[in-house]
């Protein structure tokens, strides 16, 4: 069920991109995307996974840059999906602060999996625990993106009535 920001209505239904009672454009972030990022933080767990590989001589540079670059196309096609809902539906101006914690996280997993990268260029393990700590920060950041999300949601419940 998606509320509409200008009358209220509660508007059942998917991919409806506009209201059924006044027509105006309805917010499109309804944290599916941003759930299927905190899932994959199971991804956090990947990473560490991954890291111990390294560490352990199970995987040599190749595996672990294989394994980054599957990540980060996988993570590149999901902002770019997140950044087209908050665009379209203009997300940024009533959720402002749950926009930036989220873009932030998904800087900071990009940053970490760049600073890992490292380690397939020059062999340094310090790379791997550098990354590690940007993409754990990442994640906590849309954490508090996600939970910024549900109090907002939950504000419209109180506002026009349950959901």
């Amino acid at each position: 069920m998606i509320i509409c920001m200008q009358c209220g209505h509660q508007n059942e239904g998917h991919n409806l991109k506009n209201c059924q009672n006044c027509g105006a454009l309805l917010p499109r972030m309804d944290t599916s995307a941003m759930v299927r990022v905190e899932e994959e933080s199971g991804q956090v767990k990947q990473f560490s996974e991954a890291v111990e590989k390294v560490r352990s001589g199970e995987w040599d540079q190749e595996q672990f840059y294989e394994f980054l670059s599957g990540v980060f196309e996988r993570l590149g096609n999901l902002r770019a999906e997140i950044e087209e809902i908050i665009v379209e539906n203009k997300y940024d101006e009533y959720a402002n602060e749950e926009v930036e914690q989220g873009l932030q996280g998904m800087n900071c997993f990009e940053e970490g999996m760049q600073e890992m990268s490292l380690y397939v260029e020059d062999g340094e393990l310090s790379h791997l625990d550098t990354g590690m700590q940007l993409i754990i920060e990442g994640n906590s950041l849309l954490n508090d993106a996600k939970r910024l999300n549900r109090s907002g949601r939950k504000d419209l419940e109180e506002q026009w009535g349950t959901m």
